[in-house]
């Protein structure tokens, strides 16, 4: 009875899950279009205008078609719920029945996975733009931009904008992390497409092409943070890294319920995009089984309501033997 329960708990954590993956791939879909038209046209014009601020534009937008790709083929892969094998690996036939917690936390997994690869090739692009930028300076062929250049920013700029609004919109209503970073991401495209156009003009005012080369180069120095950034943070997902001071907020959650004496154990966890949380407790060792089944649920609860856990397993100890 009590396993029966526990896995009718975990499909409605699993439908409501992958309910959410499958609504944040949409929003992922539009902003995939966005970036895709996006490059053609930048690195079509930064070839005709001469601009290796634009080039390098081009291709940070093309670092955004392979992370969201990536992130996006993550996301199919965590939200399938029936199917015989797992990435090509197969699954006993009892677990294709029920797919309970373990095959599918699996699966959440990928999204982490795909989002570190997505990190080595931002790496490798911010690298291709800081050489091609040191080498337009160091040539003595320079060509100073012209306006097809500034245009290019410009619609890049404006494409992006919508593009943020819809996907900040999209988090609101889905309330997702993932959304969230994406929307953060693509506003700083946003900015960075603006600083394009600024660059270019400038360079137009002054007939001074270094400017152009050494903005790409600043530029590709931030991609090479961003995507350094991402790397370190999806490998510490990766690996079971908590923040500890988030860890904390929920010990001193778990201690505020008037029947739980003390917090003995607590390890929180990601699994894809979802946060887990194992707590062992010490109780009075009077309360009856009723009293204990309660207390489980209303952390469960108050857990999910306040800080957006999916899954609080609670384990009691009673005071004369914790």
């Amino acid at each position: 009875m009590i396993s029966n329960s526990l896995f009718r708990h975990w499909d409605r954590i699993q439908i409501d899950a992958v309910k959410k993956l499958k609504s944040v791939r949409n929003y992922l879909w539009i902003n995939t279009g966005i970036y895709l038209g996006l490059f053609f046209i930048e690195y079509s014009l930064s070839k005709v205008s001469h601009s290796q601020m634009l080039f390098a534009d081009a291709l940070n937008n093309l670092s955004g078609i392979f992370s969201t790709g990536l992130l996006m083929t993550g996301i199919y892969i965590a939200s399938k719920t029936r199917d015989d094998d797992l990435l090509g690996a197969p699954i006993s036939v009892a677990e294709q029945k029920s797919l309970g917690p373990r095959i599918q936390q699996s699966r959440f997994q990928f999204e982490n996975i795909y989002t570190l690869i997505s990190g080595v090739l931002m790496i490798a692009i911010a690298l291709n733009i800081d050489y091609s930028g040191f080498k337009s300076i160091l040539s003595h062929h320079q060509v100073v931009p012209n306006s097809l250049g500034a245009m290019g920013a410009i619609i890049s700029f404006a494409l992006l904008l919508v593009s943020a609004f819809l996907t900040k919109h999209g988090q609101k209503k889905l309330n997702d992390a993932t959304l969230d970073a994406a929307a953060k991401d693509i506003f700083s495209d946003v900015l960075t497409s603006l600083v394009a156009f600024i660059t270019i003009c400038g360079s137009i005012l002054i007939k001074q092409s270094w400017l152009d080369g050494v903005t790409s180069i600043l530029l590709g120095f931030y991609i090479l943070y961003s995507g350094l950034s991402i790397l370190k943070k999806s490998s510490l997902d990766l690996v079971g890294y908590f923040d500890p001071k988030l860890e904390q907020s929920y010990r001193e959650t778990i201690e505020g319920f008037p029947e739980v004496q003390r917090v003995i154990f607590i390890r929180a966890r990601y699994d894809g995009n979802l946060i887990m949380l194992d707590v062992v407790i010490q109780i009075d060792k009077r309360m009856t089984v009723t009293d204990i089944y309660k207390l489980s649920q209303l952390i469960t609860n108050i857990m999910q309501q306040r800080f957006g856990i999916v899954e609080t397993n609670v384990m009691v100890y009673p005071s004369n033997l914790a």
